[in-house]
C-alpha cells in the first residue's frame, strides 16, 4: 500500500469493464457510479474494454439469428466476444504503465482472467440464475441462446472464479450461490451491497439523518388514504425482462383488484418501449414506456405502492430506490429480494406465481398505516445505506485485506 499525506492507506486499483458506447449507462449505471466512487478512496487505473462501434455490430450480425420467433444476438456470449476482450485487456497491461503499477484490479462480470491479483464483482451467476429459474434448459430458453452456449459460458466463469483473488458479491444470496452451487472457496466470497445511482444523490441532495422525513432539505410526500397508485418500472434490456420481473402478474392482479377492492386504483407501468402485453393497455393502467432517468424520482414521488414481483431478480437495486423514496414495495420472497424488502416494515414479499396473492397483498399494504409511517422514517437511512460512497468504501477494504 501506498501512504497518503493523511497516513491512511490508498490502494492502487484497476478498474476493469465491457463499456457500453455511452460509459455512463453501463449496467445501468452501477459501473460508472462505482467507478467514480472508488476514486475517493482509491488511485483507479481505467484497464477496460470498449469495443468500437463496427467491430461491435460485426460481432452482433455475426451471432444474429431467429430463435423461438423473435431476431435476438448471442454477441455477448460468443468466443469471439471472449478473445476479443481478453486481448484487450493484456494489451492494457502490456502497453500502460499505471496499469502494471496496480496492486489488484476490480474487474465488472468475468471478463478474463488478467495477469495480477484481480476480484470480480457482479450481482450473479449462470449457477445462481438457473437454480432460481429451475433448470439450465428452461433457462437457456428465456435468455434465448442454445444450452451448450450457457454450458461453455458458466464453464468461462468458473475458471475465472477460479483464478480470482475474490469474487465480491452484490448480494448474501449470491455470496452463498457462490460457495454451494458454484464451489467458490468462502474465504474469497465477499458481499457489498451496491448503491443507487449517482445522478439520484446530485439531483436531490443527501439524507439527513437527523431531519426525519427530509431528503436533502426536501419533504417526503404524505401518502395518505385512500392510496390507489401502483407503480412499476422494469427497465427492459433483453426481450424476456418483462416477463422476468412479473409485469403480467402486476396487470393481471390491477384487473381483480380494480374488480373487487376499489375501481379507482391506476397502475403506472415504466420501462418496455412498446406494450409488452396482446392488445392494448387495460382500464387502469397508464403506460409510460421507456423513461430517462431523470423521470423516475418524480414516479417514486407520485405514486403510493412499488410493484415488482419478479420472477427472477438478482439484485434489485430499483427497491433500494423507491425505499429511499419513501415508498412501500411489495417484491417476491426469492433471490436478493429479501434482503432489501422487509414483510410488515417496508412492504410484503409473495411466494406465488399467483395474481390472487398478488392482489391480496396490495390490498393490505394500501390499508397500512403503519407500514407508511415506517418507510417514511426509514427513508433517510435507506438512501445512506444504499450510496456508493458506502459500497465503495467497503469496497476497498475488500482490496486492503487481501494483499
Amino acid at each position: 500500500m501506498r501512504e497518503t499525506t493523511a497516513g491512511s492507506a490508498r490502494p492502487r486499483i484497476g478498474y476493469a469493464c465491457l463499456w457500453e458506447p455511452i460509459p455512463e449507462t453501463t449496467w445501468s449505471g452501477s459501473a460508472w457510479n462505482m467507478r467514480a466512487a472508488l476514486r475517493t478512496v482509491a488511485d483507479v487505473t481505467d484497464v477496460g474494454v470498449q469495443i468500437p462501434h463496427l467491430s461491435r455490430l460485426a460481432l452482433k450480425a455475426i451471432h444474429t439469428k431467429y430463435r423461438s420467433g423473435r431476431l435476438t444476438t448471442s454477441w455477448s456470449y460468443s468466443r469471439l466476444t471472449d478473445a476479443y476482450n481478453m486481448r484487450a485487456l493484456r494489451r492494457e497491461f502490456a502497453t500502460n504503465p499505471a496499469a502494471r503499477n496496480c496492486e489488484a484490479v476490480l474487474m465488472i462480470d468475468d471478463l478474463a482472467t488478467l495477469p495480477l491479483p484481480f476480484f470480480v464483482y457482479y450481482d450473479s451467476s449462470w449457477d445462481a440464475l438457473i437454480s432460481a429459474n429451475g433448470s439450465a434448459e428452461a433457462y437457456a430458453a428465456l435468455r434465448l441462446i442454445t444450452p451448450a452456449t450457457m454450458e461453455r459460458r458458466r464453464e468461462h466463469q468458473l475458471a475465472v472464479y477460479e483464478r480470482a483473488t475474490g469474487v465480491v458479491a452484490m448480494s448474501h444470496w449470491f455470496a452463498r450461490s457462490l460457495v454451494e452451487q458454484s464451489g467458490v472457496t468462502p474465504g474469497k466470497v465477499h458481499v457489498v451491497h451496491p448503491g443507487v445511482s449517482a445522478g439520484w444523490a446530485l439531483q436531490h441532495g443527501r439524507h439527513d439523518s437527523n431531519a426525519g422525513g427530509n431528503r436533502g432539505g426536501r419533504t417526503l410526500r404524505q401518502r395518505p388514504s385512500p392510496r390507489r397508485r401502483l407503480l412499476f418500472i422494469g427497465r427492459q434490456y433483453h426481450a424476456f425482462d418483462f416477463y422476468r420481473k412479473g409485469g403480467d402478474l402486476v396487470v393481471a392482479a390491477l384487473a381483480l383488484l380494480r374488480r373487487d377492492y376499489d375501481p379507482e386504483i391506476t397502475l403506472t407501468l415504466v420501462g418496455p418501449d412498446k406494450w409488452p402485453l396482446p392488445g392494448s393497455p387495460p382500464d387502469g393502467v397508464r403506460f409510460l414506456g421507456a423513461q430517462p432517468s431523470s423521470a423516475i424520482p418524480g414516479l417514486y414521488d407520485s405514486h403510493d405502492l412499488f410493484v415488482m414481483p419478479s420472477r427472477l431478480e438478482p439484485f434489485g437495486v430499483v427497491f433500494a430506490e423507491a425505499l429511499s423514496w419513501g415508498l412501500p414495495c411489495i417484491a417476491r420472497d426469492a433471490c436478493a429480494m429479501p434482503e432489501i424488502v422487509t414483510p410488515g416494515v417496508s412492504g410484503a414479499l409473495i411466494r406465488k406465481d399467483d395474481e390472487y396473492e398478488l392482489a391480496e397483498a396490495i390490498a393490505a399494504i394500501l390499508a397500512d398505516d403503519g407500514i407508511y409511517d415506517a418507510c417514511s422514517a426509514r427513508a433517510p437511512q435507506i438512501a445512506e445505506y444504499f450510496s456508493w460512497e458506502r459500497a465503495a468504501a467497503e469496497m476497498a477494504q475488500v482490496f486492503t485485506k487481501n494483499p
